[in-house]
């Protein structure tokens, strides 16, 4: 969102943000208004949906589930499809009948929903019922001044939060196989129960500055069985290092094919692939990265903005 903003701007937009927090490096930016909500914690998406209507602006673009808004940035895709593959059982908790209702009707209520793949797109069109005339897919860039090459050659690492849904136990049976080491990145509630079972694999635990890791390895693993867009995917791509992910994350429609494995089999034959390539591999990756920038995405999205001012 803040880049989104710094680019309008930079265009000769005057941006307003409605938040409940903001960045205090973020106040003092000439160009950039700033209007807090105030949420109810116990009731954070719930209080956001309420207490986000009747803001007055040429358009509004949500990042939430708001209301009162012309564009919603889905990056999340449809909660409702979250909840089938990851929370089968989520109508057992009322919480969660209260964050499908307010995803659906942030979605309905847009004029235009911008998600970062088609299969986000999909997802809202089959769960919601948006019409396809409404969606806009506009997939992710990547910050390539920030994600600069590497030289690898520490093994294979695994980026992620959340470590079942990102497909940690793949990605540890694919290092196995390959006699690799596997170095995890990320947090879990369930972290030590992992360090416990595997104690082979090395676990660091959420950085700050995966743009200080994710170049120092041959190939990055993320076998996730929900994934509206893998950001890091392309972040390691930037670095170079080899991203082989499934065909269920959005990002897999803007990578090679040969990075796109389902299963345990898949994914250890497409990583023996990628680390075949050597270093001229590693040009390859970061040149299909440098050609998804974020002004790309930034200047797509500004395009929708202006074409549905009211």
């Amino acid at each position: 969102m803040v880049g989104l903003a710094r680019s309008l701007r930079e265009n000769g937009h005057m941006v307003h943000i409605h938040s409940n927090e903001v960045r205090a490096d973020l106040r003092a930016e000439p160009g950039l208004a700033f209007h807090r909500l105030g949420l109810l914690r116990p009731a954070k998406n719930a209080s956001l949906w309420w207490n986000s209507a009747g803001i007055e602006a040429d358009a509004v673009m949500a990042f939430g589930r708001c209301r009162g808004h012309d564009v919603l940035r889905a990056g999340g895709g449809a909660h409702a499809a979250w909840q089938q593959v990851c929370r089968p059982r989520w109508g057992l908790d009322p919480s969660e009948w209260v964050e499908r209702f307010v995803d659906r009707d942030t979605a309905r209520n847009a004029k235009v929903v911008i998600t970062p793949s088609q299969r986000a797109g999909d997802d809202l069109a089959r769960c919601y019922g948006l019409a396809p005339a409404r969606l806009r897919v506009i997939h992710n860039g990547v910050d390539a001044e920030r994600f600069r090459p590497g030289p690898g050659g520490e093994g294979l690492v695994f980026l992620g939060s959340g470590f079942a849904r990102k497909g940690l136990a793949v990605a540890i049976e694919v290092a196995a196989t390959l006699g690799r080491p596997l170095t995890v990145l990320g947090s879990d509630r369930g972290l030590a129960r992992w360090q416990a079972r595997h104690p082979d694999v090395r676990f660091v635990g959420a950085v700050p500055d995966p743009e200080n890791w994710l170049g120092r390895y041959d190939a990055l693993l993320l076998p996730t069985v929900y994934e509206p867009f893998g950001n890091v995917c392309l972040e390691a791509m930037a670095c170079g290092t080899p991203a082989i992910t499934t065909s269920v994350n959005g990002v897999s429609e803007v990578l090679p094919l040969d990075f796109i494995a389902d299963g345990v089999d898949a994914m250890v034959a497409s990583t023996e692939g990628a680390l075949a390539g050597g270093a001229a591999h590693r040009v390859w990756c970061r040149e299909l990265a440098v050609a998804m920038p974020r002004s790309k995405a930034y200047q797509a999205v500004e395009r929708v903005l202006l074409q549905e001012r009211r």
